[in-house]
C-alpha cells in the first residue's frame, strides 16, 4: 500500500493515540515527545527529528516551538513532555 492510499487517523483514535504518548512512562520519552508533535501538529516525522534545542523556547510559562513563523505554543502537556525530553 503506498502513501497516497492510505486513509488519514480517524480524529478518535488520533486523541486516543495522543493520550498514550502523553501518559504510557513504557514508552521511551524521545519516541513520546516526537509522537506528540507529530499528532498535534501534522509534521512528518523527517520533519520532527530535524528539530534542535535551537528551536525550542522556554521562558517558564510558556513553552514554544519553531515548526514555522511564528512558533507555536504547546499545550500543557505536551509541554510538560518536552521539557523532560530536553532536561
Amino acid at each position: 500500500m503506498s502513501k497516497q492510499d492510505q486513509a488519514p487517523m480517524h480524529q478518535h483514535r488520533r486523541l486516543a493515540v495522543l493520550r498514550r504518548v502523553l501518559y504510557d512512562d513504557t514508552l521511551p520519552l524521545s519516541t513520546r515527545a516526537a509522537a506528540a508533535l507529530v499528532l498535534l501538529y501534522a509534521q512528518p516525522v523527517s520533519r520532527i527529528v530535524r528539530l534542535t534545542t535551537e528551536d525550542v523556547a522556554d521562558d517558564g510559562d510558556a513553552l514554544t516551538i519553531r515548526l514555522g513563523d511564528p512558533p507555536s505554543s504547546l499545550p500543557a502537556p505536551v509541554a510538560d513532555l518536552v521539557r523532560a525530553y530536553l532536561v
